[in-house]
């Protein structure tokens, strides 16, 4: 008898989010239960109680997922959880800190794919990321760091802070990038002069980038922005730009809806192909990044 598939949830914050639970639903998943103010030294424990109670062929359709508002605390969970498990009694798991993984791999992928079609990569870019402390502007500085990007984490406000956090991104994930003023006018503008590439990750509803900042520049090739509640976080890219051009420069923009279409695509198959795996699949940012890449369109 085919066993029901079954989505255990984890989180560390206060609420499971309903946006995960949507997707896990339409993914197909029969049974979905959140786990909130999850701590990591409960995670082993939580994991050998969901698959110890299913046989091997039980757990086929079983995953953990992580998620919360930070993407160290998500992955050190799944990484936790992935230390109690041992042939037979394993079970798939995927880690996606508030969409963070799928939302910043959809817009890299879609940065990629534009730089291709013109002959280059991302890999070989300078990309100043606005909103760079938070998890989406994180997560694609990892990605593009890890594809050897020169990435700027744009600091709005105090360097030392930004430098602190940027230090121990290093740290635990093994990648370089560099701390960027950009608190003042100017300071954005010189950013803009120098990076082939902006992303913006900032909070929702608020404006970032203004044309004048960065009309005038002759290195700028692409923006992307993620904000989808009014105004967009970067003049002249609405939440449907879909690579172009800008009016008034030489910049093709991404906006909110057009990344959010492959994110949305990414994070809905990578759950159904966990449901089709008959062995255990495990999956962060770097593998809905390379999801992401093959899929753009």
């Amino acid at each position: 008898m085919k066993k029901t598939s079954i989505m255990h949830l984890f989180t560390a914050a206060k609420n499971a989010s309903p946006f995960d639970v949507n997707m896990a639903f339409d993914a197909g998943y029969e049974k979905i239960i959140s786990y909130t103010d999850v701590t990591l030294s409960e995670i082993v424990a939580l994991t050998q109680d969901a698959i110890f109670s299913r046989s091997p062929s039980g757990l086929k359709q079983q995953a953990l997922f992580f998620g919360g508002r930070d993407i160290q605390v998500a992955l050190e969970m799944q990484k936790q959880a992935r230390s109690a498990m041992f042939t037979p009694f394993e079970c798939h798991t995927f880690s996606d800190p508030s969409g963070a993984f799928t939302t910043a791999a959809a817009m890299l992928a879609k940065v990629d794919h534009h730089l291709k079609k013109q002959g280059g990569a991302l890999g070989n870019e300078t990309i100043a990321i606005f909103g760079a402390s938070g998890t989406v502007g994180s997560t694609a500085a990892l990605i593009a760091a890890k594809q050897g990007a020169q990435v700027w984490m744009v600091a709005h406000s105090s360097m030392e802070s930004m430098q602190s956090y940027v230090d121990k991104l290093s740290a635990n994930h093994g990648v370089r990038v560099q701390v960027v003023d950009g608190s003042t006018e100017a300071a954005k503008i010189n950013v803009l002069n120098q990076a082939t590439v902006a992303l913006c990750a900032t909070p929702a509803g608020v404006r970032v980038l203004s044309l004048n900042q960065f009309a005038g520049s002759e290195r700028l090739k692409v923006v992307a922005d993620v904000n989808a509640v009014p105004p967009s976080g970067i003049e002249g890219v609405d939440t449907f730009s879909d690579g172009s051009l800008i009016a008034g420069s030489q910049v093709v923009g991404f906006g909110a809806l057009a990344i959010g279409q492959l994110k949305y695509v990414t994070q809905n198959k990578l759950l159904e192909q966990m449901l089709q795996s008959t062995s255990p699949m495990h999956i962060d940012y770097h593998q809905a990044y390379e999801y992401a890449c093959a899929h753009v369109g």
